[in-house]
């Protein structure tokens, strides 16, 4: 049997990570609001703050999102 790796989220990945986004919930009403900002599969994000709101930047553009909303955005680390 193959180990599990553990999930890596938004919230989890460490700031300065350039992460490439994995998957996003296709249903939670939480993930449609994601999609509308711009969070669709393979889109590349960085993470630049860590603290009440994660902030990132998605496609030139800096957004501060709750912790709990960045649970729901599956990344891996990417190496541009």
């Amino acid at each position: 049997m193959l180990p599990t790796l553990p999930r890596l989220t938004l919230a989890t990945a460490k700031c300065g990570e350039q992460l490439r986004v994995r998957h996003i919930c296709p249903d939670c009403p939480h993930c449609v609001r994601l999609r509308e900002m711009g969070f669709r599969d393979h889109t590349v994000v960085k993470k630049i703050a860590d603290g009440a709101a994660i902030i990132c930047t998605l496609m030139g553009t800096r957004l501060a999102l709750g912790r709990e909303l960045c649970d729901h955005v599956e990344v891996e680390r990417f190496v541009a």
